[in-house]
């Protein structure tokens, strides 16, 4: 088990829709708060799309996804949410959004980005491709002085990035897993904050609910199976490294421009096995 970080690192989460951390790494950030570091929650949509109603229209959906994202950050303990106005469902201009999120890692001098792998098979949703893709440019990027000198001559001086976490889904084996243990609860807590994940819920195990009028019972029902189905993820992934409860990440340190992962690229290349996940 690594050393725990004795200084406050400034941990910036890039991510695509309002549930999105909730689902992949609330545990993570939730523990991360609790050990004094800073956590903003950058959301690059409303998710105005995300939903199966056709009652709503897309203004009412963002609206309703955006007190959602703030209630549950307020429970894992973020410390600023920052929702960017970008379109749902794969219209996002990769290359404007990768200047505004370098923009965000020199402003709040983000020491940690954490976000999707973009190099994950069969990841169909292309907001999670580019978001992932240009939030770990940005960490790469944000030190170049003479990279959106604009930002500069407005006062937001280059940062140096030390690592991206990428969450969810990923592209090559774990090498961090983070023991959620002590904040599986308010992850699960999180999550049930939003309406597509009771939809979610309702989906796979109880289609009579109709997850837009939730009576208390039923909303019982759903937490209880929410405490099921977060729980056995949770388990899933910890038995791996023999912890109770885990979220899995691909942390890739960084340099200006660059990975810091030449000596581990070239030995994985040449039929090495990665190295030893570690335990956070």
């Amino acid at each position: 088990m690594i050393k725990i970080e004795s200084k406050n690192l400034n941990i910036v989460a890039i991510f695509a829709h309002p549930d999105d951390l909730s689902i992949f790494c609330a545990g993570t950030l939730a523990r991360w708060a609790e050990e004094g570091h800073n956590i903003y929650a950058l959301c690059c949509t409303s998710g105005e799309v995300g939903t199966l109603r056709r009652d709503l229209t897309k203004e009412q959906v963002a609206a309703t996804r955006e007190k959602e994202l703030k209630a549950a950050n307020e429970i894992i303990g973020v410390k600023e949410t920052i929702i960017l106005d970008y379109p749902d469902a794969g219209f996002i201009n990769g290359p404007e959004l990768r200047e505004k999120l370098v923009y965000f890692v020199r402003k709040l001098k983000a020491d940690r980005v954490v976000t999707f792998d973009p190099w994950v098979a069969y990841e169909v949703h292309p907001d999670h491709l580019i978001v992932g893709r240009m939030a770990a440019e940005a960490a790469a990027f944000a030190a170049f002085p003479l990279l959106y000198t604009d930002q500069i001559k407005k006062g937001v001086e280059p940062y140096e990035c030390s690592e991206v976490w990428f969450m969810g889904l990923l592209g090559h084996k774990p090498n961090y897993f983070v023991d959620i243990s002590s904040t599986l609860e308010k992850k699960i807590e999180a999550a049930l904050k939003f309406e597509a994940t009771l939809e979610l819920l309702a989906k796979l195990f109880a289609p009579k609910i109709d997850p837009a009028n939730v009576s208390p019972d039923e909303l019982r029902k759903l937490t209880k199976y929410a405490n099921r189905l977060y729980r056995s993820m949770a388990t899933a992934i910890g038995n791996k490294m023999d912890i109770k409860a885990a979220e899995a990440f691909f942390v890739q340190k960084t340099l200006p421009g660059h990975f810091d992962n030449f000596q581990q690229l070239t030995s994985e290349m040449l039929g090495n096995p990665p190295a030893k996940p570690k335990i956070y």
